[in-house]
């Protein structure tokens, strides 16, 4: 096999199409589909289901691992330059949706200024599909809100944060100082759609439920949350990033939890041995860096 044929291969799995992957690559369709022909003979195992337009499973065991090596190709090479660990080129970050509006728009002008060299591209994703991607080799790093593991990937603690109850004035809580997490009730309080971890941190934290919901929502989007209760009623639970963007006026509605303790760590994930690991530290310690700033600033 040549690296060239892997290079097809990652772009066919990608692409998910062969003319999209064939203009990707400069190839015509035809001799795309004969050099991945050839590395499926060679292997013994077919790579690519045709009719789905996606690779098999054993196709995306061998796709993960051409990424790993066409990475260490590209480590040869900054090795024969005199440039590993610099700082420039594609860097490739998933973000939970928790984290992201919050983080990123003061995070990326102070990364990238120091950083210049760096071509990023940021996605917006649930904590499974960062994992799975990293592993994959389609990222180079994670933020997420739980400390994740897997097969060849690190997780490196940035910052813990306290989560704070949103109030409506209607409800009984919003009068006291203070709340005993024991004391927040499921069925008053609106939380994230499944699939978020912020969503299981919330139910671990909040009082059974006694009684049914008059009206039932599951949302992805804490500013959605936010807006329900003071529309709707209820109460939620916001983690401290999510305050650094709440209006001053609304800050009447918030409401520590005591005894504290209810809270995440964010986590930076990268993969072992990784040629991007040095600048996915760097960002995680900017990450840390920022967030202590910022908590500083708000009083908290």
């Amino acid at each position: 096999m040549t690296l060239d044929q892997l290079r097809y291969l990652v772009a066919l799995a990608e692409e998910g199409s062969f003319t999209k992957a064939a203009e990707r690559v400069y190839l015509t369709q035809p001799a795309l589909s004969v050099q991945i022909r050839k590395l499926e003979e060679e292997l013994g195992v077919r790579l690519f289901d045709r009719r789905e337009g996606r690779p098999t499973e054993v196709g995306r065991a061998v796709v993960a691992q051409a990424r790993r090596v066409l990475e260490e190709v590209e480590r040869l090479k900054a090795l024969a330059r005199g440039e590993e660990g610099c700082f420039q080129g594609p860097f490739r970050v998933g973000v939970i949706p928790t984290l992201a509006p919050y983080l990123l728009p003061r995070l990326l002008p102070r990364f990238t200024a120091r950083y210049p060299g760096l071509e990023v591209s940021v996605r917006e994703e649930l904590t499974p599909a960062i994992l799975a991607e990293l592993q994959e080799g389609r990222l180079d790093a994670g933020l997420v809100g739980t400390k994740e593991g897997g097969s060849g990937l690190l997780a490196l603690p940035l910052f813990e944060e306290a989560f704070l109850a949103y109030v409506s004035p209607h409800h009984p809580l919003y009068g006291r100082e203070a709340i005993h997490p024991l004391e927040v009730p499921l069925e008053d309080t609106w939380v994230l759609s499944e699939g978020h971890c912020f969503r299981e941190q919330v139910l671990a934290v909040c009082r059974p439920t006694l009684g049914r919901r008059r009206v039932e929502f599951q949302s992805g989007d804490l500013e959605t949350l936010i807006l329900l209760v003071e529309e709707v009623g209820g109460l939620t639970l916001l983690p401290e990033v999510a305050l650094w963007t709440l209006p001053q006026a609304k800050r009447a509605h918030l409401r520590p939890l005591s005894p504290p303790g209810a809270g995440r760590t964010v986590h930076l994930l990268l993969r072992e041995g990784s040629l991007k690991a040095p600048v996915a530290k760097a960002l995680g310690e900017e990450v840390a860096r920022l967030f202590q700033a910022l908590r500083k600033g708000a009083g908290l």
